[in-house]
């Protein structure tokens, strides 16, 4: 057992514990279960009272906005749904009470993006292979135009010969223009987790996953085994790999299991961004299913090398776009510095506004909890599994405790206190404070929307900006800020704090962040070793970071970590540590100010080949 389950264990058991008379005399009385006590060891009141705040970061200010901005009434704050519109309203009003210079478009604060349904348009999609006409759904799907896979908006390929590519992501194969011009290139898709939703496979034992959440072995031990793979270890929408684009490959195949899940959202329309830009130049992409892959070359994909030639296939599609009557934006507001010189520099910060909406289904708040408590340290990060007996003994204690205190509450709103309602709000506590200060450059506060559905607000600030990328000095980005305790968090504790990317472009920016929590009456723990070459995670490309990267924008990517709550319905305000997640708003606001009073800005050293790269 590792050091944080014993501590999770030693917490909860204790509750269960102490509460064992009172289930007793629940079940002999026949009394109604009390609803006015905690049920889990980091669980505050389910409501809040809003209270004024003031020019100071305090955890009565980060709870009294966070109650609001992840209420049940946003719905989850979907991109594009009335309640990341009713969010966005709620940053930009306190971007105006403070006084702050609108720098979204046309004056004010707003940046909208043309952000929408996809619908596949008639007639059906075909795939036909040889002689046989494949109907999608079953054993192949087109892909929907995607920013991250680079896939375009329609396909009309006629008798077009396949060429197998090999494994997707392994960029240590040259993709020969003179074989995969004008062809169709096939690729096998990067490993898929057993058990993960959709996949319709039995979910593997939990015993049997390495933990993930505390053991930097299990980090190594992922790294060989992607290694072994060839493979990225990530799904072809996850990351766009440009060899077949620039081999001139008329369109690409993805060899990958297909489930009723995946197909679903793929048939019907989604939400995305428009085609237009680097979308209408790529090819067009579909998954197809193992069988499939085998009638186009007559043997298992297993058994084929890159460059080996099939069948020639047909194929056609055509998604449309129309855009969203809910306006999908950002939320952009300056403070102007007060040095003449400098104040035509900037300092950015950022946050994400959006969350993932509602679940089809509702499920049981508590039991949930209690499940992902036990087997998903990470929640949605880790994959579902079967509990070993221990653990369900251990989830059915913690479920009768709660029971013995309230009754079952369905639940299917993802709230997103932590992800990202804790970035959100701190970025308003900072530009409350920053409004009461004098900074020699100018500070820009970004609030994207879309980085649940790839990162697209940030993109779409980065290809548009309201303000001259190149001017802006260093920029810092925060991601889930709402976990602290040992229990919770990998390295967690008072003063814990994730920061990832800060010396990839400048060595010097990295050195302002440390020299900065150096002069701390209390110093944080800094935790960088998800930073490392070696962790295949590569979380650093997974936020809005990466954006401004990819514009030579210096970047830190701030963050507690990933926590049981991720991307569930129990991701509420009241299991957030507000005073935690205080003091690291303190020191992003004491980095962000160092930066803009220094009087020369952070030096770009490059690129470090060191890293993984985004993209």
């Amino acid at each position: 057992m590792t050091d944080r389950s014993r501590l999770v264990r030693s917490a909860l058991i204790t509750l269960v514990m102490t509460s064992a008379a009172s289930v007793s005399a629940v079940s002999a009385q026949q009394t109604a279960p009390r609803a006015d006590r905690p049920v889990w060891p980091d669980e505050g009141p389910r409501t809040w009272t809003p209270r004024a705040t003031e020019p100071a970061i305090t955890p009565n200010d980060l709870r009294t906005r966070l109650y609001q901005i992840a209420d049940d009434s946003m719905q989850g704050r979907n991109i594009g749904s009335p309640g990341d519109f009713e969010a966005t309203a709620y940053i930009a009003d306190v971007f105006r009470r403070l006084g702050l210079q609108p720098a979204g478009e046309n004056g004010t604060y707003f940046q909208d993006l043309p952000y929408g349904a996809f619908a596949l348009q008639g007639p059906a999609p075909r795939l036909t292979v040889g002689k046989k006409t494949l109907a999608a759904g079953a054993r192949w799907i087109p892909l929907a135009p995607d920013a991250a896979s680079g896939s375009g908006a329609s396909s009309n390929l006629r008798n077009v010969p396949v060429v197998f590519a090999g494994h997707f992501g392994d960029t240590s194969v040259v993709l020969d223009p003179a074989r995969f011009r004008g062809k169709v290139a096939v690729f096998i898709g990067g490993p898929r987790v057993p058990g993960a939703q959709g996949s319709g496979a039995t979910p593997p034992s939990c015993a049997s996953l390495p933990n993930r959440f505390g053991a930097d072995a299990a980090i190594a031990d992922d790294a060989r085994i992607r290694a072994s793979q060839k493979a990225s270890g990530v799904r072809p929408l996850a990351r766009r790999d440009e060899r077949a684009r620039a081999a001139g490959a008329a369109g690409v195949l993805f060899v990958e299991p297909i489930d009723a899940f995946a197909a679903a959202a793929v048939l019907h329309p989604r939400g995305t961004m428009p085609v237009r830009d680097s979308l209408i130049a790529g090819p067009p992409a579909a998954v197809i299913d193992s069988v499939t892959a085998h009638q186009l070359f007559g043997k298992p994909a297993g058994e084929l090398s890159v460059g080996d030639a099939g069948v020639a296939v047909t194929a056609t599609w055509r998604y449309s776009f129309s855009v969203s009557p809910t306006p999908a934006r950002n939320v952009i507001a300056i403070l102007r510095g007060s040095d003449p010189t400098r104040a035509s520099e900037y300092v950015l910060i950022s946050a994400h506004n959006d969350h993932v909406g509602v679940r089809s289904e509702a499920v049981d708040h508590d039991s949930l909890r209690a499940v992902n408590m036990v087997t998903r340290p990470q929640g949605a990060n880790d994959p579902v599994c079967r509990p070993t007996p221990e653990q369900q003994h251990e989830i059915d204690s913690l479920i009768a405790h709660a029971r013995s205190i309230r009754p079952p509450r369905r639940d299917s709103i993802m709230n997103g206190a932590d992800d990202d309602g804790s970035g959100t709000v701190l970025l308003l506590e900072a530009a409350e404070k920053f409004a009461s200060e004098h900074p020699a450059r100018s500070i820009i506060f970004v609030s994207h929307t879309g980085e649940e559905a790839g990162l697209l607000g940030s993109k779409w600030f980065t290809d548009h900006p309201t303000i001259a990328l190149d001017s802006v000095a260093a920029a810092i980005n925060m991601d889930m800020e709402g976990k602290g305790h040992v229990w919770q968090v990998k390295f967690g504790g008072p003063n814990s704090v994730q920061m990832l990317g800060a010396r990839r472009l400048s060595r010097e920016f990295g050195d302002v962040v440390d020299s900065v929590n150096a002069v701390r009456p209390e110093a944080m723990a800094i935790d960088k070793s998800w930073d490392v070459p070696a962790n295949p995670w590569n979380r650093f490309c997974r936020s809005d970071q990466v954006n401004y990267v990819l514009h030579h924008v210096p970047v830190v990517y701030v963050s507690t970590g990933y926590a049981l709550d991720y991307h569930q319905p129990t991701d509420e305000p009241q299991y957030i540590d507000y005073d935690h997640m205080a003091r690291v708003g303190n020191f992003v606001h004491d980095i962000a100010l160092a930066v803009a009073d220094r009087k020369a800005r952070p030096a770009i050293s490059g690129d470090d080949p060191a890293f993984p790269r985004c993209r």
